[in-house]
This record gives C-alpha cells, structure tokens and sequence, in this order.
C-alpha cells in the first residue's frame, strides 16, 4: 500500500471539529482508534459498508488493525470526500469540501438493522415451496447434512461439477449444513440451472438470504459465530470454575466444610452505567423473549468487536457459567463487558473469572460443574458422611433447580402480565379501531348507496346524451351533404360568375367605346347643332328676304297696275305724274335689293 501523505498536507491544523471527533472515540488520548470504535463512528456518516471499508483501507494502509489520530484524521477527510460527491482517494485530500457530518446512533454495540436495499431473490412463494421440501427431510436442529441434501439435488439430473458449486454457495456459514434459507438458496439455484440459467461463480448479493447479510466488518472481524449454542468442547476452551483440584487444595472435601463456606460480598466489575447500556441491547436482541440469547442471536453483535474466534468462544465460555450454551442478561453484560475492555482498552479477558466477575445472580449457588464435583471429589471414609454429601449435593441441585424455575416462572409471570396488559390495551385499540371501521364502514354504504343512484342518474344522462349524440351525428351528416351541395352550386355560381364578370368586362369596354363614339358624336352634333343653327338663321334672312321680294313684287305689281290705270284712264295726264310713278317703283326695286344684298 501507498504510504500516507502527511497530515500538514492533508488536514488543516488546528481543526476544533476534528478534535471533537477524535475525541469521542478516543476519550482517554491513548492515540489509537480500534476497529469497532472506528467503525461504529464512522457508521453515523450514513454511507455504505463498500465505501467505509474502502476509507478504512486507505486510512490503515500497513493493516495494523487500528487507526492513530493520523489514520482518523485521514478517514475522516475521505468521510467528507464521499458525502461531497468526490472520489475517495488519497489524492483528493487537499480539495476544499465541506466537513464531514455524522449522526445521532443507538447503543456503541448496537447492531445496524438492514437496509432497505435487503431484497432477497427468492420469491415468498418460491420459499413456501422450498420450506416444504426442507420440512419433509426432517432436519435436525434446523440443520440439513449433505448426506440428506444429495438424493433432492440429485434429482435435478444436472452434472455433479454444477450440483458442487450449487453446494459451495449454499452453504453461506460452510458449516457442512444447510439451514431452512441456506436451502431455498440451493433449491433456487437448481431451478435456475434446470432453466439454462449459468450457476454464478460467487452468490450474488441478492441471493444471500437477509439473516445471513453482514454489516460493515473491519480488518481483524470475525468472519461467523456458531449459528446454535455453542458446543462445550468448542467454546470452553478453559473451565469456566476451575477443577476439583482447584476447587479443593487440600486433596478433600467434607460436606460440612463445603456447606459453612460462604463467599464475601464483593462489588461487580461491570459499571451500571455499562450494565443499564448492556440490558437494553440484551432486550432488543433476545427475539424470542425467553429471557436468552442464543449464539445466534449475538453472532452479529460479537462479529462487529473485530477479536478473534478463539477469543471470542473463550469470553462466551466465562460468560456462560452454567455451560447451557445460552446467556442470561448478567450473562450477557458480562461478555459484552470483556469486548469492551479487550476492545477499548486492549484489556485480556481472565482465564477464571475473579469473585468480582461472577454475575450476582450467580453468586453463592453452584453451578453444574461445582454441584457435580460435590459427589464426585475424594470420599472421606466415612460411609454415613459420604451419604449425607451425596444428598446435600442432591439437595442443592435441587434449590438451584427449583430457584432457577422460580425465577423463570417469576420473569414468565411479568412477562405474560405485560403481554397482557399490551393485549388488553391492544384490544382497546383494536376495539376503538373497529368501532371507527363500523362508522367508516356504513358512511362508505351510504356514500356507496348515493354513488349507486348517482351512477343510475348517470346512465340515464349517458342514454340521452347518446341519443343526442346519434341526433347530431344524423345532422352533421345530413349538413355534410347540403354542404358538399352548396359547395357544388357554389362552384356553378362561381363559374357563372366568371362568366358573368368576363361578360360585364366585354360590355364595359363596349360602353366605353360607345361612351367614346357618344362623346365625338356629340361633338358631331353640336357642329350640326351649330351648323342647322347658322342654315336656319339663314333660312330665315332668306324667308325675310323672300317675303320682302314677295312685298316688292306685291308693290311692283300695284306699281303696274297702277301703270296700266294710268296709261288706261289718263292718256292726258301729265308726263310729270307718269316720271314719278317711274321713279317710285325704281326707289322700291333698289330698296328691296338692297336689303337682300345685306342679308346676304
């Protein structure tokens, strides 16, 4: 691994909200951060397991298991890293980003629940199926061999070299069995493969059963637990009480000595602080309410410590003083308490638990392994003694008996009071809860009934509107043809038109040729006007002149007459009267010609 770079690079100095982070999990300044303290903290980030366990690789590069204030302040600068959306890597620790933030948890050795990413593969059907199967090839402790597997595995007919890998991932504890969801993973497997669906060279994630999925585990974790109670060979490793030798340093052991010794009231090393802390972990962690835990129920809690197997079945092994493979809740703490101190403070567990480490629901009632060495120790030769050992022995595994009965009868008593009461209450609620369901129940009759007539009305209105409906479709088509009509006669009309406008075109450049022939016709006219004017002007100089004629001749012709008169009756008259007559008429002629010449 790339060795660190410097925290003056890295951190600005003097950073107060560092501090308070480091200070937090390392109160006493002992310049290390363990891998559980570490990983319990830096959950409150709320990023995933990939990415702390990355930030961990690069905050412990040389795997020393633990982190000094360096390493933390490092980590926690790649915290800050992920939140702010950068890449976690080493490089990116000079960026300007905001500090990291992290949250309010439970309990430090609270277990984290899981996600809502824990979708499992298998279907629930599918797992009632397979429920059956494994059911019907009577398991044993909830445990399947490979020996009862095989015949249902060889049944699919699939090559022995799949059926092998369909096995190795089954079997997610490698514990050589195969529990109820271990199972419908394998039978999973199977029918994918009869499907021609490859079997997966590791398990998906989302094939691994939702019980078996492992929080975020730092370097040094412990891999599993043993799923069931632990077996008294595996985990007690050394006696939890010691020999009979040890119990008996002088070689015997008499009933009455036995009976007058008494131990001294001593204080519990566990803090009642750590002890209240301890108890509420053990309430959200015994599932079944039996008032113990099973090694299956604190697996996942012991596995977040990050000490070893070894170690971790020789603290159960002092925790579980009776050896019934099971942990009281002093039990409990007490364990939790060895983690603790191994944990934080690098504090090894006892090879015998101390008087001040014995739980003080324990204390002065032997356990299996003492009652049983009071009848098994050396005799003392004496018959009638030996007897009475023997039944003394038997007495006190019976009080222990009756009094471990009793005080499982008293917590069953308060739990099933509790349980009663939280029945009771929930039938009030219940009660209530069905009272409002009735009332809810008949407001939606009523409103179902008012939707009912609603509805009823509604058809109605739909019928009519159909009805209306086909009425205007009927409309529409019959516009359409007066329409499509019209459009014909328009067109014809258009046409017509046209024709119309070429002809009112044709007559207007006629009326304009007529207006242009009317206009020089006029002035044709007003020249023959002017023309007839001047002729008849002269008609009637020529009727005056005619008529002046027609006077002189009318006085020429009386002139004659009156010539003939004279030549007649008056041959004497004088020539003087004949010459004025003459120069009468020749005064009349001249002026009468005169006047014609001037009409003229």
């Amino acid at each position: 691994a790339a060795p660190l770079i410097p925290l003056s690079q890295q951190i600005p100095t003097g950073n107060s909200l560092y501090e308070s982070y480091y200070k937090q999990v390392d109160p006493a300044y002992t310049g290390r951060v363990g891998a559980s303290e570490a990983a319990l903290f830096l959950k409150k980030s709320g990023l995933s397991d990939i990415i702390l366990g990355k930030i961990w690789d690069l905050a412990d590069p040389e795997g020393k298991g633990f982190l000094d204030k360096q390493g933390f302040y490092v980590a926690l600068r790649l915290v800050a890293c992920a939140q702010s959306g950068h890449e976690v890597t080493l490089s990116n620790l000079n960026l300007s980003m905001p500090p990291p933030k992290f949250h309010d948890t439970s309990s430090p050795l609270m277990v984290t629940p899981p996600s809502a990413e824990a979708h499992w593969a298998v279907r629930v059907e599918e797992k009632a199926k397979f429920d059956g199967i494994f059911e019907s090839l009577l398991p044993i402790n909830g445990l399947l061999s490979g020996d009862k597997v095989k015949p249902v595995l060889m049944n699919s007919k699939l090559p022995l070299d799949v059926l092998g890998r369909v096995w190795d991932l089954s079997d997610i504890d490698k514990d050589g069995h195969l529990d109820r969801d271990e199972f419908a993973v394998a039978m999973h497997l199977v029918y994918r493969a009869l499907e021609k669906e490859p079997v997966p060279s590791a398990l998906p994630p989302s094939l691994i059963p939702p019980s078996k999925r492992k929080k975020t585990v730092f370097p040094g974790a412990v891999p599993v637990l043993p799923a069931s109670p632990p077996p008294k060979d595996s985990l007690r490793s050394t006696p939890s009480h010691g020999s009979v030798s040890s119990l008996n340093s002088t070689g015997s052991l008499s009933p009455k000595h036995s009976l007058k010794q008494t131990q001294p009231t001593v204080n519990w090393v566990v803090p009642v602080a750590d002890k209240m802390r301890f108890d509420e972990i053990f309430l959200k962690t015994d599932l079944d309410l039996d008032g113990y835990v099973s090694g299956q129920e604190v697996k996942e809690i012991f596995m977040h410590s990050g000490l070893t197997q070894n170690l971790l079945a020789h603290i159960w092994a002092l925790a579980d003083t009776r050896q019934t493979g099971k942990l009281s809740k002093d039990q409990f703490a007490l364990a939790m308490y060895f983690i603790q101190q191994k944990v934080s403070k690098g504090i090894d567990p006892p090879q015998v638990l101390s008087p001040d480490m014995v739980p003080p629901s324990e204390r002065g009632t032997p356990g299996p392994d003492s009652s049983g060495s009071l009848g098994s120790g050396e005799f003392t030769g004496v018959k009638e003694l030996d007897d009475i050992s023997q039944e003394i022995a038997q007495l006190q595994r019976e009080k222990y008996s009756l009094e471990q009965d009793i005080r499982e009868k008293e917590e069953a008593i308060r739990q099933k009071t509790s349980e009663v009461q939280e029945l009771q209450n929930d039938l009030d609620r219940e009660t209530s809860s069905l009272q409002e369901l009735e009332a809810q129940k008949q407001d939606a009759q009523d409103r179902l009934d008012e939707m009912d007539q609603q509805k009823a009305k509604l058809r109605d209105m739909l019928s009519d509107v159909r009805q209306k409906c086909q009425d205007e479709t009927q409309m529409i088509s019959s516009l359409k043809t007066q329409i499509q009509s019209q459009e014909s006669d328009l067109k014809s009309q258009e046409d017509d038109l046209n024709r119309a406008k070429s002809e009112l075109n044709r007559l207007q450049q006629e009326e304009t040729q007529l207006e242009q022939s009317i206009q020089a016709g006029r002035v044709q006219l007003e020249t023959i006007i002017k023309s007839l004017k001047s002729t008849q002007d002269e008609i009637n100089q020529a009727r005056s002149k005619l008529s002046q004629l027609h006077e002189s001749r009318q006085e020429a012709h009386r002139s004659l007459e009156q010539y003939d008169q004279v030549l007649d009756g008056a041959h004497g008259a004088s020539l003087t009267d004949l010459a004025n007559l003459s120069e009468g008429v020749s005064l009349a002629e001249r002026g009468s010609f005169g006047a014609m010449v001037k009409v003229e």
